[in-house]
C-alpha cells in the first residue's frame, strides 16, 4: 500500500510521524505533502529521514513533471492527517492553492480526512457543512476523539488515537467502509460478583475481541456503542461506552440500548453463576464454604425481544464445539455463533469458526483478532441487508 500523507498546520502535526512510522512497520510506503504552515511544527527533514523518500511541500518549483498529478497517480490513499478546518474548507469549495489543496482536486482514489482541532471549530455549522459536501463526494472521514485539548480544555477536537487511524486506514483502502446508518451494540470484557470486599469470583477474558469490533464497526461507518465489564485490553476512545461490572449491571445495560441497534453481537463473557451471600468484611475463615448460584442467561434474556435484530453469540467450548454451538443457536435465537477454544481467552491471536443457521461451519485460520472482527461483520452484512428492507 501507498500512503500519500497530508500534514497541515495543527499542534497534532507530530503525531503523524508516528503514524508514519507504524504504517511503515504494517509494509505500507508512505510520502509527506507538508503545507507551508505544518512546517512550524515539523520539519521537512524529520519526515524526509523518517519516510526515506522526498517531502514534498512547494508547488511552484522547476521539477520533471506535475507533482500533483504525479502524488495521484504514484499513491494508493491519500490520508490528511492532522486535517485543519482551513484544508477541509478548501477541499469542500474546490479551492487548489497550494500543493496539498491541488493534489486533493486532482486525487481520484480513496481520500481520508483525520479532523483536530478546538471543539469550537469542529461544531461550526460551517465547517460540518464543509464536511458533509464531503463526505457526500466520497470522502471519508475519521472524526476527532473527546479528551484534552490544546486549550486545555476538555472537548471533542483531539487527534483519534493512531490504533484507530491505522485501522481505519485499512478499511478505507479495503474498501470496507458500508456499514453506513446500522446500529452495532457490543458487549465484551468479564463480569465479576463479590464475595467479599476484596475477592470477586470472575474469569480471564481480556475483553480484547469486543474491542476490536467496536474498532473494525467505527472504522467501517457504522454506529456503535459498547456495554463492557473488566478487561485487560485498550478500548476505543472514540466509541461510547457503558462500563459495568456484574452480570445484572450488564442485563440493565442491555435491556436500556437494545431497542437502539441493529444487530447485537455477545462477545462478553458473563460469569455463569455468582455467590448466593457475599460477606460485607472480608473473610478470614481458613474452610470457608461458598454456595453459587446461577446469573441470568443475558442473551436468552434480551432475545425475547429481538424483533428483527440480528444477534451474533459466542460459544467458548474445547468438545463437541458444532452441537454445542447449535443448541446455543436455537435456544438463544442467535443468528450466527462464533466457535471458539479456551486457548483464545487473553491472546492476541485466535482460531474460531463461524456457524450459521445452515451449512457447514465457516472456518477461521489463527488470524489476530481485528481480523476475526472483519470476518464476522462480513458475513453479518448480507442478513443486515435483508433485514432492513423488510
Amino acid at each position: 500500500m501507498k500512503v500519500l500523507l497530508g500534514v497541515c498546520g495543527s499542534i497534532a502535526a507530530y503525531k503523524s510521524l508516528e503514524l508514519a512510522r507504524l504504517l511503515q512497520k504494517q509494509g505500507a510506503e508512505v510520502r509527506f505533502l507538508l503545507t507551508k504552515s505544518a512546517q512550524h511544527f515539523v520539519t521537512p527533514l524529520t519526515c524526509q529521514t523518517l519516510s526515506k523518500n522526498e517531502v514534498y511541500e512547494e508547488q511552484f518549483v522547476l521539477t520533471k513533471g506535475i507533482k500533483h498529478l504525479t502524488l495521484s497517480e504514484w499513491s494508493d490513499i491519500f490520508v490528511v492527517a492532522p486535517a485543519t478546518a482551513n484544508i477541509v474548507g478548501k477541499a469542500a469549495c474546490g479551492i487548489g492553492d497550494d500543493l496539498l489543496s491541488t493534489t486533493l482536486l486532482s486525487f481520484t482514489k480513496p481520500v481520508l480526512f483525520v479532523p483536530a482541532m478546538d471543539q469550537g471549530m469542529w461544531d461550526n455549522a460551517i465547517v460540518q457543512k464543509n464536511v458533509m459536501i464531503l463526505r457526500g463526494h466520497g470522502f471519508h472521514f475519521l472524526e476527532p476523539s473527546v479528551g484534552v485539548l490544546a486549550s486545555g480544555k476538555i472537548g471533542r477536537g483531539r487527534f483519534p488515537s493512531i490504533e484507530t487511524i491505522l485501522k481505519k486506514i485499512v478499511a478505507v483502502f479495503e474498501g470496507r467502509c458500508s456499514l453506513n446508518n446500522t446500529n452495532f451494540l457490543v458487549t465484551g470484557g468479564r463480569t465479576e460478583e463479590d464475595l467479599d470486599p476484596v475477592r470477586v469470583v470472575t474469569n480471564r477474558s481480556s475483553g480484547l475481541m469486543a474491542a476490536e469490533l467496536m474498532r473494525a464497526i467505527y472504522c467501517r461507518n457504522g454506529n456503535v456503542r459498547g456495554i463492557i465489564g473488566e478487561v485487560a485490553c485498550t478500548l476505543p476512545e472514540e466509541v461510547e461506552i457503558t462500563r459495568v461490572r456484574t452480570a445484572n449491571e450488564m442485563s440493565g445495560a442491555l435491556s436500556k440500548n437494545f431497542g437502539w441497534c441493529d444487530c447485537l453481537i455477545m462477545a462478553a463473557a458473563v460469569g455463569d453463576y455468582r455467590p448466593k451471600r457475599g460477606s460485607s468484611t472480608k473473610i478470614h475463615d481458613a474452610a470457608y464454604r461458598v454456595d453459587l448460584e446461577k446469573n441470568v442467561d443475558l442473551t436468552k434474556e434480551v432475545t425475547r425481544q429481538k424483533a428483527g435484530r440480528v444477534v451474533v453469540g459466542f460459544s467458548l467450548e474445547d468438545k463437541n464445539q458444532v452441537q454445542r454451538a447449535r443448541e446455543k443457536m436455537k435456544s438463544k435465537r442467535l443468528d450466527y455463533v462464533v466457535m471458539n477454544s479456551s486457548s483464545a481467552v487473553g491472546d492476541t491471536r485466535i482460531r474460531a469458526s463461524i456457524l450459521k443457521p445452515k451449512g457447514k461451519p465457516i472456518v477461521c485460520e489463527e488470524q489476530t483478532k481485528w481480523q476475526l472482527a472483519n470476518r464476522i461483520l462480513d458475513e453479518c452484512l448480507p442478513q443486515l441487508a435483508r433485514r432492513k428492507k423488510k
